[in-house]
């Protein structure tokens, strides 16, 4: 059942937990992840880029007509959008939440770009993720971490100038694979959950560590995104059946359920880590 996205992140905020927001690229993508939500009895966030697919409105559409099906709470969200247009097709689209990114922005020209956009959502029930401090592509991790950690007193000023939903910090984390051992900083973490009263998002779940993710979502994590580890793992998954050299299962017509059921696999182990198993407050009791 399609939900807003601050609606999932509220819960998971006063019952302790995260919610796993998956990364998408096609239909496939899609119903192994709602597929897994399903089987976890789990609350999902499905985050989209808008260079993973060629409409936004569309895929939106086609997303909000398959969370109708099942009877989770499933919120759709852009993921780093980092552009008006980008944004303003999202929510043509049906998505219940966006994020307005303008971390590479200045910090008052960041507020103001993201409190413009609150003002449009408000009245229509759409979420706003913000970033305040940016987060490193794993191949700069070592040379931009301390650079892109999020200040926890400017945290709160930035929540209070923007009025964002919720907010992506960077606490060590990276996008992709990283260069060395991720190096997470929960102390810094929990100095922004006391600084700031909106549920807090972790970029860059690919490879950060199960422990770790666990460990945030604990402290006040709401929302974990995770995308490239399933992604490669769909890939590895589909060369090592195709080693094996069978052309049933790896056929253009087939090969793709190997790469689905490797995506999935990986869903559910970082669902299962953000604590979100049996979060769903939509079930029917008897």
């Amino acid at each position: 059942m399609l939900v807003s996205m601050l609606e999932i992140m509220q819960h998971a905020k006063k019952g302790g937990y995260g919610v796993l927001a998956p990364n998408v690229f096609n239909e496939d993508t899609v119903r192994v992840c709602l597929e897994a939500a399903v089987e976890l009895d789990s609350p999902i966030i499905i985050d989209v880029l808008e260079s993973n697919t060629k409409d936004l409105v569309s895929f939106g559409k086609m997303i909000r007509l398959l969370a109708h099906e099942v009877r989770v709470p499933v919120a759709i969200n852009l993921d780093h959008g980092q552009n008006d247009a980008a944004c303003m097709k999202a929510i043509y689209g049906g998505f219940t939440g966006i994020m307005v990114d303008r971390s590479f922005l200045p910090f008052e020209e960041n507020a103001r770009e993201v409190r413009k956009f609150k003002e449009l959502c408000a009245p229509i029930g759409v979420t706003v993720e913000a970033e305040f401090g940016q987060i490193a592509e794993g191949e700069e991790y070592l040379e931009k971490r301390e650079e892109y950690l999020t200040d926890p007193e400017m945290a709160k000023k930035f929540v209070e100038l923007s009025g964002c939903d919720c907010l992506a910090v960077s606490i060590g984390e990276a996008h992709g694979e990283y260069v060395t051992e991720p190096d997470i900083d929960f102390e810094r973490l929990q100095k922004i959950k006391e600084a700031v009263d909106v549920p807090l998002v972790f970029h860059g779940g690919s490879w950060s560590g199960f422990e770790n993710i666990a460990k945030c979502c604990q402290i006040g994590c709401q929302k974990v995104n995770m995308g490239s580890h399933a992604y490669q793992n769909g890939v590895d998954k589909y060369m090592e059946e195709r080693a094996k050299g069978n052309p049933d299962t790896t056929s253009a017509r087939t090969g793709g359920n190997i790469m689905w059921a490797g995506y999935k696999e990986i869903v559910i182990k970082y669902m299962k880590c953000c604590g979100s198993e049996g979060k769903n407050w939509l079930k029917i009791v008897d």
